[in-house]
Parts: C-alpha cells; sequence; structure tokens
C-alpha cells in the first residue's frame, strides 16, 4: 500500500527516494486560508504538496505581496526545515489543500542510513536546493544588470522582485 499522495511527488524525486521520503513524513489536511508558515517564525519541517494550491508572500513596507502560488508536486520550506533559520515568506492555503510534512529529525534519521533509496534522497535533496540556489543568484544578477543598464546607473530594483529571489534562495518554491 502506499502512502498518501505517492503518486503526487516533485519531479526530483522520481527515484526510490520517493517512498522512503513519503513514508518519513505524515499527511496534513488543511482548510482553505490556513497558514502553513510563517515569516520570521522558526519550523523544523518542510512540506510536499500533494493537493490544493498554496500562496507564498512577503511583508515589504508594511504591506503583504504576493510572490507566486504552487500546486501539486512543490516542495515548501525546504531550506528553513534543514537549517532552522526563520522563513523568509508566509505560506497561505488559497483552498482545501493536502501536504506531507516532513520534521528534521525524520529526514536526518532517513539520511543516516546509508541505504540506496536514501542516497538517491541525499542526492535529490541536494540538487533541488542547488538548483533553487543558482536559479536565484541567476535572477539576481539580471535584475542587477538591467539597473545598471539605465542611462544614469540610478536604475532600482523593484523590492517584490527582490522579495521573490530572496524566496527562491531559500527554497520555498516550487519544484
Amino acid at each position: 500500500m502506499s502512502a498518501p499522495g505517492a503518486e503526487i511527488v516533485p519531479e526530483c524525486f522520481r527515484g526510490p527516494d520517493a517512498q522512503a521520503l513519503l513514508g518519513a513524513g505524515h499527511t496534513r489536511s488543511l482548510p482553505a486560508l490556513s497558514l502553513l508558515c510563517e515569516e520570521g517564525q522558526v519550523t523544523d519541517c518542510f512540506f510536499l504538496v500533494t493537493a490544493g494550491e498554496f500562496v507564498v508572500a512577503k511583508r515589504i513596507a508594511g504591506k503583504l505581496h504576493s510572490l507566486s502560488t504552487f500546486g501539486p508536486g512543490s516542495v515548501l520550506a525546504l531550506m528553513p526545515a534543514l537549517d532552522g533559520a526563520p522563513c523568509a515568506v508566509s505560506i497561505c492555503a488559497l483552498n482545501d489543500a493536502t501536504v506531507v510534512e516532513i520534521n528534521r529529525g525524520s529526514l536526518l534519521a532517513l539520511l543516516e542510513n546509508d541505504s540506496e533509496p536514501n542516497l538517491w534522497l541525499a542526492n535529490s535533496l541536494s540538487l533541488l536546493a542547488i538548483r533553487r540556489l543558482r536559479g536565484a543568484t541567476n535572477e539576481l544578477a539580471q535584475a542587477l544588470y538591467c539597473a545598471l543598464q539605465t542611462p544614469d546607473r540610478t536604475g532600482h530594483i523593484d523590492a517584490v522582485r527582490l522579495a521573490r529571489i530572496q524566496a527562491g534562495s531559500y527554497a520555498w518554491l516550487g519544484s
């Protein structure tokens, strides 16, 4: 019998690691408008979205800005769950949703076992984090380049764009 949501896993977890990862967590149902993570708070869990949609938002100058939405197959809150740093953004369910919630302790216990599925999992998580960091670095470089191309070299970078870059570098975003 497969874990709930086993058919909906991120693209990066299509090997033997998918079942191990899903088995390390528990399914959590959230009603619409439920807060999954709050900006500035510490979380020790990350989430695999199996149903529903989530909005990722950040406060900028006192106003909440929606940065992106994510649905089934997305990984949310990976870096804060791993490093214990406060959440860079808030994540809220837009509608009734389901996630597989995996806490840091369960993930680390899984990774300590050097079986082949767990090595695949460690590799997949590493590649996911690296891709997101590269994407955020690339987007930041492009934003800086565009800002410096203004005739008087005093261009600015939109605060929402910077927030989206920060969110990407913290691996909050989808797969």
